[in-house]
């Protein structure tokens, strides 16, 4: 699974797996059931408990295992906004459509 989505959920059978490509920094969860992960060219094996999480730390080929019938919850980390951006959020704010309030009338 390429990670375009900013959240997804999985449901694995036991022994099932999910494919993550270039998951970095994406939060992977185990809502219910004990899951396996392990990240290309990393040596160790991480395990999870219903309730625990684990931040992907590289980019490649991640595998996420069931050892019994699972449910899985993968959330990329929001982008990064640039400084154009905020100050596009700032100026709607205060002078655009978002900024209509009974203070001023409902007029902007």
């Amino acid at each position: 699974m390429n990670m375009t989505e900013m959240h997804t959920k999985h449901r694995l059978e036991r022994y099932g797996a999910v494919a993550l490509r270039n998951a970095r920094g994406s939060t992977v969860t185990s809502v219910s059931g004990t899951l396996w992960l392990t990240m290309e060219g990393d040596s160790r094996d991480i395990v999870l408990d219903p309730g625990a999480s684990f931040v992907v730390e590289r980019d490649g080929l991640t595998i996420v295992a069931a050892h019994q019938a699972s449910v899985v919850d993968v959330a990329r980390p929001q982008p990064t906004r640039g400084w154009l951006e905020r100050c596009a959020d700032f100026v709607d704010r205060t002078w655009g459509p978002g900024a209509v309030r009974p203070s001023r009338n409902w007029v902007y």
